[in-house]
């Protein structure tokens, strides 16, 4: 049977898929925090945790009865983290701080199978992971006069990664390439002789199915964060902010192969650099507030999702540049009616992309280039939320809300793919609450994407795999919750 556009469907929630289809998630923790106020002017705090997560998940990606792109996963992993924190208050109140060290230790697995092609490719195996992070920080807020302060800050990380690939060509699939096309030394695949592995360019003697060179990877970070901020207070009703901070996320290894290579494909820390300024305030005898803030952010070295073959891989694509600003603003007239209401504008693209990065547009995907934007990230983002509250007396109250949110269209996937872009789009919430005169119970019913907007929220473009797919947002809700406080 051909696998071919017979099986797109006109129905955005019908396919003729009938592989995997599950999610099982288990998971538990615990946590236990304690405060004890040294003096009057400084409190130690201990925040202990635990976290336990056990996930099987399966789907058949290619929407057909063929078994084009199947893939499950199964995941394990357990978490340990203490965090001390000392806060508190010094020379009269003018000076505030918060000093802290943190703790975390992680272990897991994630074990991938996924089948291409009628099982012609079989990736399978899993990889092992561990990491061991510690890091201190602390924030001072002093008073220079009753008007102005300043910020200072900084967190110090490093962190311990540790990580094995065990995945696999389980049907062999290379090999039987080179036996098709008369290779001497994989005439016979039963066993698999140690020449026909080296041909193939397999790394591992005694595993010729194993992608990943054998061994424990090791990786090791430090970074220090700082951060300043000024604000100087105008009025009593109006702050106005700068600041300016570095933020910074570890690298790690590509957990997904479909070809042997020497080594175990890793990439690097992502590194970000944000200025912002800013003003706060409540005018009209706190009737009126508005909110404004504009922003700049560059990044050095920023992680991305691509794909490369049939398999979704990390990478550094290179350097961006993220500007914008953002407006948010609350009005209570009165009379019980309260307006809710924010404009965020977002210019996010590529200042310069890695060679091996780089995707040249084409006629299905805009690429990877410099100048391009960003995925997942709008231009425009515009909220208008009405909310008005009925005084029923003895009889309790009835609370009313709205919410519209307009967004501008964006990409699903790193390369740009069309088929894939998200169009703007306006979405539509409303619900109404019921409030008991005891303040015991409530209940609310409401309403999620009235309109029944559908869009693509997610996606991928599995090109060597014959097929583009994506996941739809969730259609017209409706839902009821009861409240009850004890």
């Amino acid at each position: 049977m051909p696998y071919d556009n017979r099986f797109v469907t006109n129905n955005i929630d019908t396919s003729y898929a009938n592989g995997n289809n599950f999610n099982k998630l288990k998971q538990g923790g615990a946590a236990v925090t304690l405060e004890y106020d040294l003096s009057d002017n400084a409190t130690l705090k201990s925040i202990t945790a635990y976290r336990e997560l056990h996930w099987k998940v399966g789907m058949d990606l290619d929407s057909s009865p063929l078994n084009f792109l199947h893939t499950s996963f199964s995941m394990n992993q357990k978490q340990f983290s203490q965090e001390l924190q000392l806060t508190g208050t010094a020379m009269d109140k003018k000076l505030k701080y918060v000093l802290g060290g943190y703790y975390f230790k992680e272990s897991g697995d994630l074990h991938d199978y996924v089948t291409f092609a009628e099982g012609l490719l079989q990736v399978d195996g899993p990889n092992n992971l561990a990491t061991r992070n510690y890091a201190f920080y602390g924030q001072l807020d002093y008073m220079l006069t009753e008007q102005l302060s300043i910020t200072l800050g900084g967190r110090y990380t490093h962190e311990n990664k540790d990580f094995e690939g065990f995945q696999s060509d389980a049907n062999g699939l290379n090999y039987k390439l080179a036996q098709a096309f008369g290779d001497p030394n994989c005439a016979s695949l039963n066993p698999i002789s140690n020449q026909c592995r080296i041909d193939n360019s397999f790394p591992n003697p005694g595993q010729p199915l194993r992608y990943y060179v054998a061994g424990v990877q090791h990786k090791t970070f430090s970074n220090f964060s700082p951060k300043v901020g000024i604000q100087y207070h105008a009025t009593d009703d109006v702050m106005l902010y700068g600041s300016w901070s570095r933020g910074y996320k570890t690298g790690g290894w590509t957990t997904r192969l479909s070809n042997p290579l020497p080594y175990a494909p890793g990439f690097g820390p992502e590194k970000a650099e944000t200025w912002e300024i800013g003003v706060k305030s409540e005018l009209l005898d706190r009737h009126l507030q508005i909110n404004a803030a504009a922003f700049l952010t560059n990044y050095k070295g920023i992680q991305l999702n691509f794909q490369q073959g049939v398999s979704p891989t990390i990478q550094n694509a290179g350097d961006a540049r993220i500007k914008g600003f953002e407006i948010e603003m609350t009005a209570a007239p009165g009379g019980g009616f309260t307006l809710t209401g924010s404009v965020g504008y977002t210019d996010a693209y590529y200042t310069s992309v890695l060679a091996g990065a780089q995707v040249a547009p084409s006629a299905l995907q805009a690429g990877v280039i410099p100048g391009a934007t960003l995925p997942k990230t709008p231009k425009w983002k515009v909220n208008i939320s009405p909310r008005y509250e009925a005084d029923l007396g003895d009889h309790g109250k009835l609370v009313f809300l709205g919410d519209v949110t307009y967004t501008s269209a964006v990409k699903n996937d790193t390369e740009g793919t069309y088929l894939l872009m998200r169009p703007g789009n306006a979405l539509v919430n409303a619900s109404a609450t019921y409030k008991a005169p005891s303040g015991n119970w409530d209940l609310t019913v409401g309403g999620t994407n009235l309109t029944s907007k559908r869009l693509l929220i997610t996606g991928q473009a599995q090109l060597a795999g014959g097929q583009i797919y994506g996941t739809y947002n969730r259609p017209a809700e409706w839902y009821a919750r009861l409240g009850v406080k004890f």
